[in-house]
């Protein structure tokens, strides 16, 4: 697990990344608190040994004379008092050693670019030609298609939802089923993993801090005390944001023989998020959404191994917006962007020809060692142990994909032509009117 050890080892490291991402996190606090604790801890040993001792003294001689030592007594009671003291300051110390240690964020790799926000990210390829169409968004040319009902799925389910109908709903499953397909003849094992995961283990997956605000919390209607309580009740599962953090989850405890390694997993699942705090931001149609379909990629790779499967993850993402036809750029995400767990990421936007801009569609990280400590998932080389690094790519966000697909596929007759490599899936060459 994640100890102060690894903060001393690795103290020059960390602060190097804290300056390159302008982060204040308490780390000069943090190793303050950690002599303080081996320092009281020396003296706790060291205090009971000499009350261990007295104390037998003392038993010794009310044994042999049948009378007390009245000087010793008092130093027990001395000793006792102390550790008392120190014994009651030591737990919270040591659970704020280990909150701060939990939320640290990861060491940055070098090649992440220096930058105070997302405008400073770095474009470092591009594919296909990005132009501009004068064309109606997707949400209306769906809606008049009769392929999307917002209107039902806001008074069903409230804003951010939606029903796809017809063609389009064929087109989410034709779209799961080819990057699927795409990635287990690459040797990746599919994962339908559970929708809802214990916050324990979902604070070995991601900084819960951070994302809880945009988790749904799973509650008990029996425990709450009106339809206005649920947040007060003690259930402890929360809805998947993405298959990422049960895929990582899943092997939680568990220590691999380095032959078994790498292990490729794809998840196919429904992602849940409020969206908290982006409200105003792609309120229309189906590109922000709090329900949408998402494969994701996820690799569990020994150290020495991992950048070379973080090129693999984005070239499989590249290769399927290839086949989809779909313009795109891949960006180097920098420092104020990057966020706690990955120490590199690269994000791929699809161009979207009715916005004139290009939009995330997938997000490839290596997370090296952050979540395998939090989680002790380690693997065995010659009978020495080490954590091994996770690594993740989304493969497809269904719903944003479809977006991807309609802005550049919309034909002024008022039809969409299906992607080629869709074809097969979909029985069919064009999606017209419902």
């Amino acid at each position: 697990m994640l100890t102060s050890r690894y903060l001393r080892e690795n103290i020059d490291a960390i602060r190097e990344s804290m300056a390159r991402r302008k982060s204040d996190y308490p780390v000069e606090e943090m190793l303050k608190l950690d002599e303080k604790l081996r320092k009281a801890n020396v003296e706790i040993q060291q205090l009971r040994a000499e009350r261990n001792r007295l104390s037998l003294e003392i038993a010794e001689k009310k044994k042999k004379e049948n009378s007390i030592d009245k000087e010793k007594t008092e130093k027990v009671s001395e000793i006792k008092s102390k550790l008392d003291g120190l014994e009651k300051e030591l737990p919270d110390d040591e659970q704020k050693l280990k909150n701060l240690l939990w939320n640290m964020p990861n060491i940055l790799d070098k090649s992440v670019p220096y930058g105070a926000d997302d405008s400073q990210n770095k474009e470092i390829s591009k594919h296909g030609n990005a132009l501009p169409k004068n064309i109606p968004g997707h949400e209306e040319l769906l809606t008049k298609m009769g392929l999307l009902d917002l209107e039902a799925a806001a008074k069903v389910s409230g804003a951010r939802f939606y029903y796809l109908k017809g063609d389009i709903a064929l087109l989410e499953q034709s779209l799961i089923r080819f990057a699927i397909d795409e990635l287990v003849a690459k040797g990746y094992t599919l994962i339908s993993p559970p929708l809802m995961m214990r916050k324990e283990y979902f604070r070995g997956a991601a900084p819960l801090g951070d994302f809880e605000e945009t988790l749904y919390k799973v509650t008990d209607p029996k425990e709450a005390e009106s339809k206005n309580d649920y947040e007060k009740t003690d259930e402890d599962l929360y809805m998947i944001g993405t298959s990422e953090h049960t895929m990582a989850a899943m092997y939680a405890g568990h220590t691999f023989a380095a032959k078994e390694l790498p292990l490729k997993l794809i998840g196919i699942s429904p992602c849940f998020r409020r969206e908290a705090g982006s409200h105003g931001k792609d309120t229309k149609g189906i590109f922000r959404v709090h329900q949408f379909y998402k494969v994701e990629q996820f690799i569990f790779a020994e150290q020495e191994n991992s950048y070379r499967f973080f090129d693999e993850l984005i070239g499989n993402s590249e290769e399927l917006f290839k086949k989809l036809g779909i313009p795109y750029h891949i960006i180097n995400i920098c420092t104020g962007d990057i966020g706690t767990v990955a120490a590199k990421k690269y994000d791929l936007e699809a161009f979207m020809p009715v916005q004139g801009k290009y939009r995330e569609m997938v997000s490839c990280s290596n997370c090296t060692d952050w979540q395998s400590m939090r989680l002790d998932i380690r693997y065995d080389k010659s009978g020495e142990r080490k954590y091994v690094h996770t690594l993740n790519s989304t493969a497809i966000a269904v719903e944003r994909a479809i977006v991807a697909i309609v802005e550049n596929y919309a034909e002024g007759n008022g039809t969409i032509k299906v992607p080629d490599a869709l074809v097969k899936y979909m029985g069919k060459d064009r999606i017209t009117k419902q």
